[in-house]
């Protein structure tokens, strides 16, 4: 519970005003939670800075928004997910029994399929990689790889399993839907399982739903954006559907956790707490800019925010990670000082 006592020194960490701490300060308890999260919503905002972007935080286990900076482009604007595609194509490996989690592939930072050249984003490859090292490191050629035996059809029916190509229902007067493609090629498949296919976009607020699904268990819960201190003590969970997948979440998360440790998302680290987290870089429909992505959450046991970092122009790994760390860190120093 936040407690009156801690808000100025909370509220001046995070530059909001002593005016606004006053006019809260003799608030019900759980409007005192509501200033909390004015609060953090002042340290988002200041997180992502100047950049093109935005910041979405959700509490994964009823789907409220605890802060959306820039919220336009978190729900109305799609692109290409890049690799934040993997968590979905591992799903459909591992569901499918396409792959052995422990089964390792070599990557030498390219490989020759059906006389193309696929490339790693690595130029001297990974080496040999299985799924959770593949998922921490990112690895391209291990996913190259390991779709050639999955049907395309498969891996889109778990994409749309997980609500992708559909709105969210998020309380905002309009919101992109994303796409997915109807069909897919044996050739485009190699792309689409690295997030790189072109017929396909997925929003931040669709990506946020689906990093929450990941962090509860499977619970897929519509996005809520509370506006005011009434909507936030309304709000209620609205369950919009379950993950059928039981064992293969463990692993998925796993994979997540030690991108955090060792691989991509390691600049989304913090001190003391456990995160888990997937980076992405997609290159744009037209031109040679490239989309940032990171998505995650923490603590890894017992999650309690779930983000999602979207930049219009960067590196997932050198740009958003860092950003969504910074959430994180903001979220728990925050937490820390109002108990």
């Amino acid at each position: 519970m936040l407690r009156n006592a801690n808000f100025r020194r909370a509220l001046a960490a995070t530059a909001i005003s002593g005016a606004l701490f006053f006019l809260l300060a003799s608030c019900t308890s759980r409007e005192n939670d509501y200033a909390g999260l004015l609060a953090f919503r002042q340290a988002c905002a200041k997180a992502l800075g100047e950049r093109s972007g935005s910041i979405l935080v959700m509490n994964p286990h009823n789907g409220v928004l605890w802060a959306a900076v820039n919220e336009t482009l978190g729900v109305q604007k799609s692109a290409r997910p890049g690799s934040i595609f993997k968590l979905v194509t591992a799903l459909s490996l591992l569901r499918n029994g396409t792959v052995n989690p422990a089964e390792q592939f070599l990557c030498e930072g390219q490989i020759e399929i059906d006389g193309k050249t696929y490339r790693c984003w690595l130029r001297e490859g990974h080496g040999e990689q299985n799924l959770l090292q593949a998922l921490a490191n990112s690895c391209n050629v291990y996913f190259y790889q390991a779709v050639r035996h999955l049907p395309s059809e498969q891996l889109t029916k778990t994409a749309r399993q997980l609500l992708l190509g559909e709105c969210t229902g998020i309380n905002f007067a309009q919101e992109d839907c994303g796409q997915l493609p109807e069909w897919v090629s044996p050739e485009e498949s190699i792309s689409f399982a690295i997030g790189h296919a072109r017929a396909m976009a997925v929003t931040p607020v669709q990506m946020l739903r689906l990093v929450a699904a990941l962090a509860n268990g499977g619970r897929l819960y519509r996005p809520f954006y509370p506006t005011g201190a009434e909507a936030w003590r309304n709000s209620r969970p609205e369950l919009q559907g379950s993950l059928p997948f039981g064992d293969e979440l463990r692993y998925i998360k796993e994979g997540m956790r030690q991108s955090v440790v060792y691989g991509t998302s390691v600049n989304a680290s913090v001190p003391e707490v456990i995160a888990a987290g997937k980076t992405g870089t997609a290159a744009e429909y037209f031109g040679s800019n490239t989309a940032a992505w990171f998505i995650g959450f923490a603590p890894f046991e017992k999650p309690e925010i779930a983000i999602v970092v979207f930049l219009e122009e960067g590196r997932g790994a050198l740009d958003a990670a860092p950003i969504g760390g910074r959430v994180f860190q903001d979220y728990f120093a925050l937490k820390k000082n109002m108990r």
